[in-house]
């Protein structure tokens, strides 16, 4: 596919199918079972997981940045890597029912973090940076998030934080701050309120590790053709 009818196929698309499908059936449960993961919890995953930017890439790359369809290709491989390593997680949390499917969702969050940070690599983004940390966050945030409205509104604001060159706006420390905080904020409550409504089926065990190993594999889809996006939009806007 053309990478620039992929981007706008990207805008319009809708969350997953197998998303959709389990949160229309558990949305009932959802409140309940997302308080079994605190945000407290959430919340140092996401910074602790994010501080090591410079932690080697999971997967070694050999390709020029410059080249889009290469570099398209590259990211391909992380999401491989990441769908096969965190519907391995999930499996085994399916299988221990509720009490370990409370551990999976910390676990798929960290995995999604490497995710993004290791497609940005894939692009030639070193990800080093407040502006950098706050972009993966904004890319995460936007995984997770299944309401079509506050979906268009985010992917807005992420591609306003790309500048002409393709970098990301600089703000002040300040402002970093409270940005980081709010987007964890609304970070934590989304990513722990449809990991658990997606999650229903992990509550029975054995039968579990099914549905958790597709609900892993689909979210970390999720979460690398939304970076995929994100980092080829600003390698298009440097072009």
């Amino acid at each position: 596919m053309d990478i620039a009818k992929e981007q706008q196929a990207f805008r319009k698309a809708r969350p997953s199918f197998l998303g959709r499908g389990i949160e229309r059936l558990t949305n009932p449960f959802g409140k309940a079972l997302s308080a079994m993961v605190p945000d407290a919890l959430v919340d140092a995953v996401i910074r602790g997981i994010d501080a090591a930017a410079n932690a080697p890439a999971l997967t070694r790359f050999r390709h020029d940045p410059a080249d889009l369809e290469a570099s398209r290709q590259a990211a391909r491989k992380v999401e491989r890597l990441a769908k096969n390593v965190n519907g391995a997680t999930g499996a085994a949390a399916g299988f221990g029912g509720a009490i370990s499917a409370g551990v999976d969702v910390p676990t798929s969050i960290a995995i999604a973090l490497r995710n993004i940070r290791d497609t940005g690599r894939a692009y030639g983004y070193d990800g080093k940076g407040p502006e950098e940390k706050l972009f993966r966050l904004r890319v995460l945030e936007l995984a997770a998030i299944d309401d079509p409205k506050l979906r268009a509104e985010r992917i807005a604001a992420l591609e306003a934080a790309i500048a002409p060159d393709g970098s990301l706006l600089p703000v002040s420390a300040d402002a970093t701050n409270a940005m980081v905080d709010a987007t964890v904020e609304r970070l934590s409550r989304a990513v722990a309120f449809a990991s658990f409504r997606k999650r229903m089926g992990m509550m029975v065990p054995v039968a579990g590790s099914a549905v958790g190993l597709m609900v892993n594999r689909s979210f970390q889809a999720d979460v690398a053709k939304t970076a995929r996006f994100a980092f080829q939009e600003r390698r298009l806007k440097s072009r």
